[in-house]
């Protein structure tokens, strides 16, 4: 059996009277894809955020590798950050600097790489998004799928354990979403854990291997795609149906 890497005890968190999760409990296993969907407001994104620190909990414990971190003040949760990267919705990419700064960023913050090893890191995960010798393309010169693939590539260049996308194919075209897709396909092929948020349902069934289902606070369903997509849920219908429109 799969390794725990990621385990989420009795996760509460309000917003004011707001109450947002009311008991999550999640685990994900090493090189395992979880898909997270429900409908807006339900937090979906917030729990990514809340993984990483953005976002504080109320009540409830978040492990990596067995231990503890949640509760660890901002400057010692760099090594968990490290370890556990964050995809943005939008890419996230800084506008200012061309896309090897971009990419290269966590690589100066974090290691002691030399600048052609570094160079040479940037123009590897860049034919591994599909887009070679781009470095030094702006932000502003690439279309909106190729903006999310280098801030995947980016999440991804200090190899860490697990990825949290957060809509990674939101508002992309048909032809951008496959790319996207087929680019998240390949970091599970090398062994990447990832949690997935999305409306996207279609490609969630494609990626994931197992999806879970949020609604007012709770998981109310954590199993295969193939349990999914045969469940009698009438909450979780609503999924399927939407996933055949």
């Amino acid at each position: 059996m799969s390794e725990t890497i990621l385990e989420l005890k009795n996760i509460h968190k309000s917003f004011g009277t707001n109450s947002i999760h009311r008991g999550i409990n999640l685990t994900l296993k090493k090189g395992e894809s979880l898909g997270l969907l429900g409908g807006s407001g339900t937090g979906k994104s917030v729990l990514l955020r809340s993984i990483i620190g953005l976002e504080r909990i109320d009540q409830g414990e978040i492990l990596f590798h067995g231990e503890r971190f949640d509760h660890l003040k901002e400057t010692l949760l760099t090594p968990y950050r490290i370890k556990i990267s964050y995809s943005f919705q939008s890419g996230a990419l800084f506008d200012s600097v061309n896309v090897f700064e971009n990419i290269a960023y966590p690589l100066f913050e974090h290691t002691r790489f030399s600048y052609q090893q570094i160079k040479d890191k940037v123009a590897e995960m860049l034919k591994l998004i599909d887009l070679p010798g781009r470095e030094h393309v702006m932000p502003s010169d690439l279309s909106g799928g190729m903006q999310k693939r280098v801030g995947m590539a980016r999440a991804m260049i200090l190899n860490p354990e697990v990825v949290l996308y957060d809509e990674p194919t939101a508002g992309l075209d048909p032809a951008n979403t496959l790319n996207v897709i087929a680019l998240m396909q390949r970091f599970k092929n090398q062994g990447l854990a990832s949690i997935f948020v999305t409306h996207d349902i279609p490609s969630a069934l494609s990626l994931c291997d197992r999806i879970v289902v949020l609604h007012e606070g709770k998981i109310i369903f954590n199993d295969t795609p193939e349990k999914f997509e045969k469940s009698d849920d009438p909450i979780v219908n609503k999924f399927n149906l939407s996933s055949k429109d």
